[in-house]
């Protein structure tokens, strides 16, 4: 530990740095250990994004600082987005049409007739097959007129 102690305060951070910070504040700021989790993500996120926007690095003196803070400070934490709650819509009234509609859809239909899907490597063989024997049928009639030009 007294190496870490002894790093100049003006060092640029390392990422593995950057992220313990982020680390330390999502376990001051989270309630659960998944919270913790998706909370280290977003803080390693936006401590990039704060010190991005002012082409800055976060340096060793920072990071020193930050692991003494047992509350995160209020510069990072307006980064960090909250989940929208999702909205409980309300149930419409239904017209009579579409109660009739609502019943016929939950009524068991008749079962479809289930088709044999063509397999497309059969009929293209089948394809070929069949303009192969066209051609050899072809050939069998010339080399018939043939043979029989030289039988004479």
């Amino acid at each position: 530990m007294n190496n870490f102690l002894m790093i100049d305060s003006n060092k640029i951070a390392t990422a593995k740095q950057v992220y313990g910070v982020a680390c330390h504040f999502a376990n001051v700021a989270s309630e659960t250990p998944s919270q913790r989790y998706g909370l280290t993500k977003v803080f390693y996120a936006s401590l990039n994004k704060f010190y991005g926007d002012q082409d800055a690095k976060m340096t060793h003196g920072e990071v020193t600082d930050f692991f003494e803070h047992q509350v995160v400070p209020a510069q990072f934490l307006k980064l960090v987005r909250k989940p929208k709650a999702v909205k409980k819509s309300k149930p419409k009234a239904q017209t009579v049409q579409q109660a009739e509609i609502a019943l016929d859809v939950n009524k068991p239909k008749a079962k479809a007739k289930k088709s044999t899907p063509v397999n497309s490597v059969a009929k293209k063989m089948d394809n070929r097959i069949t303009t192969l024997e066209t051609k050899v049928s072809e050939v069998d009639t010339k080399l018939d007129a043939i043979l029989a030009i030289l039988s004479k």
